[in-house]
């Protein structure tokens, strides 16, 4: 799954890229009270990484979730599996005493 998901912001970031080359033109940029001149290739390279901060950053909570979640099913793996092996040499040592 997570070879997929490489392959997959590899060729995004492809596609980015030879549009970004293709396009290099001087582009005029208002926002607000800002007015500035940039080539298309610096908005699209620009947009791109806001882009794929603000998605890093809203699944930082469900990422640190699932992390803490699977921290705790193994620590209760641990002490299942210790659980286990008392039992089983309760187990084994009941039955060599008769």
């Amino acid at each position: 799954m997570m070879y997929l998901s490489l392959i997959i912001i590899t060729m995004l970031l492809l596609g980015i890229a030879i549009t970004s080359l293709q396009n290099s033109v001087p582009l005029g940029l208002k926002f607000i009270a800002w007015d500035h001149q940039m080539s298309l290739t610096a908005l699209i390279l620009y947009s791109s990484l806001i882009g794929g901060i603000i998605v890093g950053v809203l699944a930082l909570p469900r990422l640190a979730k699932k992390s803490l979640y699977a921290r705790r099913l193994n620590k209760e793996i641990y002490k299942l599996k210790e659980r286990i092996s008392e039992l089983e040499k309760d187990h084994v040592g009941g039955v060599q005493a008769e």
